[in-house]
């Protein structure tokens, strides 16, 4: 049965702290086609990038990522316990654990899904349903499968948005992040019968949503509606400076609008229309990514 919109509401992380940090819009694009076009960068107070306060920000939503609320309070409970009480110990003990989730070496993936996992949150109200293996599974075995699946529900439909997420560190390369996110994206669609086993909930989600996890494995979801988001986290090479606040997001808002109106004309060709109608695109240009990757 699907769940009314508060329920979907009280399942969500706090995003709104991260978002404070971003500058974002929507727009209706000609190019390419989809659902929806949106644009993200990091925001600027007058002409001061927060980039710190960004990165700080994406970091303080690890453990949503990672743990179901209820989940994060099971192991909190037991292990305070174990220290006799000691709540900076128990919390410094659970952030450990969640370092050992994350792979090392890979920065540029781990980081475009913790950005999907909150955008598909705060723009969809979609909270996180599925996801591919633990964050340490074997990188060469998730190559299939979207990077992450999530749910909404009006108390009428259920929504699940499939996820793709594509972070290039090389000088521009906007194009290739953009045809590999509808590639992949899609060939998840039309394989998400025999990829469904990738795909694991139990620390992940809230209990209340296990048994739409089940069914949407299973296929006994009724009333469904799926959903492709693409998001593409890029280097920008443009210049985008300027005397003021204002200015300088015009020239990120106007550098992103003419990124989608330059894309190749043959990037949906094959595709289904139907299918075409359903992408969500989110497009993420940084400037210097390789020193936040690594300072992420």
């Amino acid at each position: 049965m699907p769940l009314n919109t508060q329920e979907i509401e009280n399942l969500l992380s706090n995003t709104n702290s991260l978002i404070q940090q971003v500058y974002w819009f929507e727009q209706e694009l000609d190019k390419p086609e989809g659902a929806s076009h949106r644009g993200a960068s990091i925001t600027y107070v007058d002409i001061k990038q927060k980039r710190d306060s960004f990165l700080d920000e994406l970091k303080n939503t690890i453990l949503n990522w990672v743990y179901s609320k209820a989940k994060y309070q099971s192991i909190y409970n037991e292990e305070l316990k174990k220290r006799q009480n000691d709540v900076q110990n128990t919390v410094s003990f659970i952030n450990t654990l969640i370092k050992k989730k994350f792979r090392k070496g890979y920065p540029q993936g781990q980081f475009g899904e913790l950005l999907l996992y909150n955008f598909l949150q705060y723009f969809f109200s979609a909270p996180p349903l599925l996801r591919k293996m633990p964050l340490t599974t074997n990188p060469a075995l998730e190559r299939n499968g979207a990077d992450a699946i999530h749910y909404f529900s009006d108390g009428k439909i259920d929504k699940f948005f499939l996820g793709e997420s594509k972070c290039y560190e090389s000088k521009y390369r906007f194009n290739q992040a953009l045809k590999d996110a509808v590639e992949s994206i899609v060939n998840t669609f039309e394989n998400l019968e025999n990829e469904l086993s990738l795909y694991n909930y139990e620390d992940f989600i809230d209990p209340l949503l296990e048994p739409i996890a089940k069914d949407f494995i299973d296929g006994n979801c009724t009333n469904a509606r799926i959903e492709l988001a693409c998001l593409i986290a890029y280097n920008e090479t443009n210049n985008i400076d300027g005397d003021d606040e204002r200015t300088i997001k015009n020239n990120i808002k106007q550098c992103i609008v003419s990124r989608f109106n330059s894309t190749d004309p043959n990037l949906l060709k094959g595709i289904r229309k139907p299918l075409v109608k359903r992408i969500h695109y989110i497009v993420f240009p940084f400037w210097q990514i390789d020193s936040l990757l690594s300072e992420f």
